[in-house]
C-alpha cells in the first residue's frame, strides 16, 4: 500500500516538472528566436546603407584654379556647360557641327601654352556613314619632338562627341569628352611626363549612335592607329552616379586598374555586358585584338539615357573628379611604362571591396580552395561520426543526458545517417522550392505590374528575394515534421534531442554541391561561391569539432553560439552580395526595361529575378537553425505583403526615371510634271499624306496614353491603327509644315534642272530607281533651304525621290503639345536624324 502511495505522489510531480521545463524551453526559444531576428535586420541594415554609402562615396571636386596638372572638376564641368549648349549633337546637324568646331578650339588651346619638347598633330578624319553624310572624326597625337621614331607604342584616350536626337548628351557622352578634355591638360601641364617612350592620342568619334561608325573609321583606315597599344574608352549612360570600369580586353589589366584610388569593378559586369551585347566604341577597337584596353562609364541608374533629361543639372557632384582621378593615376602609369607585362595563360577573378581595395586572384586559386574545403568537409564529417561511434560504445563513457542521440535511440547510427540524409534533402528540395516560389512570381508580375521595381533596385531585391525565403521556410518546415515523425517512432519527446551536428554537415553538404557546380562549370560567374564557402564552411568545421569537444568534457547543453555566429560570420558575403546585386541592378535595369514588350516582359523580369534570387540561395541554408519557421514565415509574409503593396501603389515612372516614346514623322507626297517644250515652269503637287507612329517603351501600353493626350488636347486622332500594344499609327493633322515648298524645272531637251525650294535642313538627299544621270550641284551646302539637281534622261517618264530629315521638337506641334499635356512620358532619341521624315516623289513625263 505504501508502495502504490508513493508512486500515486510522484506522478504529478514529473508532470508538473515537465511543464514547467517545458515553458521554460519555450520562453528560451522565443528569446532566442528574438535576439536572432534582430541581430538579423542589423546585420541587413549595416549591409545594405553601410555598404552604399561606403561604396558610393565620392571625392569633393577639386576648384578650377588649382595646378593645370592636377584634375578638376570644376574645369571639366565649364567644358561640358559649352558643350552641352548647343543641344542635340545628332550627327550632320547644327549643333554636332558646333560642337566638332568648340572641341577643336579647346584642343588648340591647351596644346598652344606648351613650352617644352612636346608636339602636338591635329587630325580631322573625314568618313562617310551609312547615309552617305560627310562627317569627321577628331584627332591629336602627342609626341616628344626630339624622338623622331615612328615605332613608339601610343596610348589612345577615346570618346565620341555626338548624342541622340532631343538630347544634350551630358552623360552619353558628354561626361567622357570633357574628362578626356581635362586629363589632355592635365598631362600637357605635368612635367613628370615627356611622351618620349610612349605618345598619347586623343580620339573623339563621330557617328558613334546608332552603329559605332567613327571608330570604325578609325580603326580601318587611319594611319595612327598602328602604334597603338593600349586605349581608355569612355562611354556613359548617365552621369549621376559613380563610374565603374565595365570590361577589359585582357583580365590582367585589372592589376594595372587595382593601383587607382577608388577602384570599382568586378569580373560578373564583364560577363555579363558581353552576354547582352553592350555596344560602344570600345566593341570597335577591341575587335583589333592586339590593342590592350579598358572600357569605363557611369552606367549606374541610366534612366534619361537617350532623352532631354541627359542635362548637365543630373550630373552628380564629384563623380567626374572621381573617375578623373582614377583615370589620372591609371594614365600616368602607362605612359610611364609602370604597367605590368601581359600573361593571358590563365583567367583572372576580380572585385572590388566596397570601392576600396580591388581583390584579384586566378580562376585555378579558386578551384584549389573549393576542392581543398570539399575535402576537409568530408574527412571531419567521417572522422567525426567514427569517433562518435566508437566513443558511445564504450559504456562508461557513453553520454547519459537526454538530449544526447545515444540515449535516446537503440540505432543511434542509422538515426545519424538518415538524419544527415533528411536535412541534406531539405535544404535542396527547400531551395528548389524558394526558386520555384519566386518563379511563379516573377510571371505572376510580369502579367500584373511588369514594371513595378523599376527606379528602385532595393524594391526589386525585397521582391523576389522575399519569395524565395517564403518557400524556403515553408519547406524546411514540411520536412522538419516529416523529419520529428521519423524519430518519434523510435522515442518520445524526440523534440528535446539535439542535432546540431547534423544540421550543421547537412548546410556543408549543400554548399559542397554549390562548390562542385562552380569547380565544373570553370566559370568566373560562380565566384561568389567562393566568396560564402570561404566564410561560412570553416565556421561550421570548427562547430563541429567544438561539439565533438565538449562532448569528451561530458557537456550536453545547447550552445546559443551554434545560432548566432553564422549570422555574424556570413556578414562579410553579406554586405559583398548585396552590394554587387544591387550594382547590377542598377546597371542593367535602365538598359533591359526598354526593350520590354509583349514578349520580352516575363523575360527580363525571369533576368531580374536570376540576378536577385541566386545569390539569394547562399543564405538560405543559414536560416535552417532558427528552428521556429512558423514565427519567421509570418514575419516574411508580412513583409512580403507590405512590398506587395508598395508594387502597386507606387509610380514606377517620375521624373528621375520616366517612361520613354519615340514618335516618327512621315509624309508622301507626289509632284507630277508634264513636260513637252523647252520652258521654265512650276510643278504642281498632285497628293499628300502624313502620319505619326509612336512607339513607347518598358512595355506601356499606348493606346490609353493616347486617348488621354486626345481627352486633354482636344484633338481627335484620326484613323488610329494599333499594331501592338507599344506600336500605334494615326494621321498627322496638327498642321505641321512640309519640308518640300516649291519645285521649279527648267526643260532642255533632255535635260532638266530641278530648283527645289524646302526648309532649312542639314539631311537632304536626292535618289532616283530610273535609269537617270543624276547630279546635286550644291550637295555639300548645308544646311541649306535649296536644293538645284541637274538630270539627263534618255527615257520618257522617270522619277525623282526627294527625302528630307528633320529632329528639332519646334518642327513638330505634335511632339510640342504631347511633351507638354504628357510630362511623365519622355521623348527618346535615335542616333540619326531621322524623327521628322518627309519624302517627295517627282513624276517627270515628256
Amino acid at each position: 500500500m505504501n508502495e502504490i502511495v508513493e508512486e500515486t505522489v510522484f506522478i504529478p510531480q514529473i508532470s508538473n516538472t515537465n511543464q514547467i521545463h517545458q515553458q521554460s524551453h519555450n520562453d528560451q526559444h522565443l528569446k532566442e528566436f528574438i535576439l536572432w531576428f534582430v541581430l538579423l535586420i542589423c546585420l541587413l541594415l549595416l549591409a545594405g546603407p553601410f555598404a552604399h554609402h561606403l561604396s558610393y562615396s565620392v571625392p569633393t571636386g577639386k576648384i578650377r584654379t588649382i595646378p593645370r596638372h592636377v584634375f578638376s572638376e570644376e574645369r571639366a564641368l565649364d567644358y561640358l556647360i559649352n558643350l552641352t549648349q548647343y543641344g542635340s549633337r545628332v550627327r550632320n546637324t547644327r549643333g554636332n557641327f558646333n560642337a566638332r568646331d568648340y572641341l577643336i578650339l579647346q584642343i588648340k588651346r591647351i596644346c598652344s601654352p606648351n613650352k617644352r619638347h612636346i608636339q602636338c598633330e591635329l587630325d580631322l578624319q573625314n568618313f562617310t556613314d551609312s547615309q552617305h553624310n560627310q562627317l569627321q572624326n577628331i584627332l591629336v597625337r602627342v609626341s616628344n619632338s626630339i624622338n623622331k621614331s615612328q615605332n613608339i607604342s601610343t596610348l589612345m584616350l577615346s570618346a565620341h562627341y555626338d548624342s541622340v536626337e532631343f538630347s544634350p548628351g551630358a552623360g552619353d557622352d558628354g561626361s567622357g569628352v570633357v574628362i578626356i578634355l581635362e586629363l589632355f591638360s592635365n598631362l600637357i601641364n605635368d612635367l613628370t611626363i615627356n611622351f618620349s617612350n610612349v605618345h598619347l592620342i586623343i580620339l573623339f568619334t563621330n557617328a558613334e549612335e546608332g552603329g559605332l561608325q567613327g571608330a570604325t573609321a578609325f580603326i580601318t583606315d587611319h594611319r595612327w592607329r598602328f602604334n597603338i597599344r593600349h586605349f581608355l574608352s569612355i562611354d556613359s549612360t548617365s552621369c549621376n552616379e559613380v563610374a565603374n570600369l565595365l570590361r577589359t580586353t585582357s583580365p590582367q589589366l585589372v592589376i594595372d586598374y587595382s593601383r587607382v584610388t577608388r577602384p570599382r569593378a568586378n569580373v560578373i559586369l564583364q560577363k555579363i555586358s558581353k552576354k547582352i551585347g553592350i555596344r560602344s566604341d570600345y566593341v570597335v577597337f577591341n575587335s583589333n585584338h592586339f590593342l590592350l584596353g579598358y572600357d569605363f562609364g557611369f552606367f549606374l541608374d541610366g534612366y534619361t539615357y537617350h532623352t532631354p533629361l541627359d542635362h548637365i543639372s543630373t550630373c552628380k557632384q564629384g563623380v567626374i573628379q572621381d573617375l578623373g582621378d582614377n583615370l589620372a593615376i591609371l594614365t600616368r602609369n602607362i605612359l610611364l611604362e609602370n604597367n605590368q607585362q601581359i600573361n593571358d595563360a590563365e583567367p583572372l577573378i576580380y572585385f572590388d571591396i566596397l570601392s576600396r581595395y580591388l581583390m584579384i586572384y586566378k580562376l585555378s586559386t579558386s578551384v584549389l580552395i573549393q576542392k581543398i574545403l570539399i575535402v576537409f568537409i568530408i574527412i571531419i564529417g567521417i572522422i567525426r561520426i567514427l569517433f562518435d561511434h566508437i566513443y558511445h560504445r564504450q559504456q562508461n563513457l557513453s553520454c547519459n543526458d537526454f538530449h544526447c542521440i545515444y540515449f535516446r535511440f537503440k540505432n543511434p547510427l542509422i538515426i545519424r545517417i538518415i538524419s544527415i540524409i533528411i536535412y541534406s534533402i531539405s535544404n535542396i528540395i527547400s531551395m528548389i522550392g524558394g526558386l520555384v516560389f519566386s518563379l511563379i512570381l516573377a510571371w505572376i508580375i510580369s502579367k500584373t505590374q511588369p514594371v513595378s521595381w523599376y527606379g528602385n533596385s532595393t524594391l526589386a531585391i525585397f521582391l523576389f528575394s522575399l519569395p524565395c525565403l517564403i518557400g524556403f521556410i515553408i519547406f524546411q518546415y514540411l520536412f522538419d515534421l516529416l523529419h520529428r515523425r521519423i524519430l518519434r517512432k523510435s522515442s518520445q519527446n524526440s523534440n528535446e534531442i539535439h542535432f546540431n551536428f547534423e544540421q550543421n554537415i547537412s548546410i556543408l553538404i549543400v554548399y559542397s554541391l554549390l562548390m562542385i557546380i562552380s569547380i565544373y562549370s570553370n566559370s568566373e560567374f560562380f565566384y561568389i561561391t567562393l566568396i560564402w564557402s570561404i566564410f561560412i564552411c570553416p565556421l561550421y568545421l570548427i562547430l563541429i569539432i567544438i561539439e565533438f569537444i565538449l562532448h569528451w568534457k561530458q557537456t550536453f547543453e545547447k550552445n546559443s553560439h551554434q545560432l548566432y555566429l553564422p549570422l555574424l560570420i556570413s556578414f562579410f558575403p553579406l554586405i559583398h552580395t548585396i552590394e554587387i546585386v544591387n550594382r547590377i541592378l542598377r546597371i542593367f535595369i535602365p538598359i533591359l526595361t526598354p526593350l520590354f514588350s509583349s514578349r520580352w516582359i516575363y523575360r527580363g523580369n525571369l533576368i531580374i529575378f536570376s540576378t536577385v534570387v541566386i545569390p539569394t540561395l547562399f543564405f538560405l541554408p543559414i536560416l535552417q537553425r532558427t528552428k521556429k519557421f512558423l514565427r519567421l514565415l509570418i514575419v516574411l509574409l508580412i513583409s512580403f505583403f507590405i512590398v506587395i503593396i508598395v508594387c502597386c501603389i507606387r509610380q514606377p515612372f517620375t521624373k528621375n526615371h520616366p517612361s520613354t516614346f519615340y514618335a516618327k514623322h512621315i509624309s508622301k507626297s507626289i509632284y507630277n510634271a508634264e513636260t513637252s517644250m523647252n520652258n521654265s515652269f512650276d510643278v504642281s503637287l498632285i497628293s499628300k499624306q502624313s502620319s505619326i507612329t509612336v512607339n513607347t517603351y518598358h512595355g506601356l501600353v499606348l493606346s490609353p496614353i493616347l486617348d488621354q493626350f486626345s481627352i486633354k488636347s482636344g484633338h481627335k486622332l484620326y484613323n488610329k491603327t494599333c499594331f501592338s500594344s507599344t506600336n500605334c499609327t494615326f494621321d498627322d493633322s496638327f498642321n505641321r509644315q512640309l519640308a518640300v515648298e516649291h519645285i521649279q524645272i527648267e526643260s532642255i531637251k533632255k535635260k532638266y534642272r530641278i530648283r527645289i525650294q524646302h526648309v532649312l535642313s542639314y539631311n537632304i538627299r536626292i535618289s532616283s530607281l530610273s535609269n537617270i544621270k543624276l547630279t546635286v550641284q550644291n550637295q555639300f551646302d548645308i544646311p541649306r533651304k535649296e536644293t538645284i539637281v541637274d538630270v539627263y534622261s534618255t527615257i520618257f517618264i522617270f522619277e525623282v525621290d526627294i527625302k528630307i530629315q528633320r529632329c528639332d521638337v519646334n518642327d513638330s506641334p505634335f511632339l510640342l503639345l504631347f511633351t507638354r499635356l504628357m510630362p511623365n512620358i519622355v521623348l527618346n532619341g535615335k542616333g540619326f536624324c531621322q524623327a521628322i521624315d518627309d519624302d517627295t516623289r517627282l513624276i517627270i513625263n515628256r
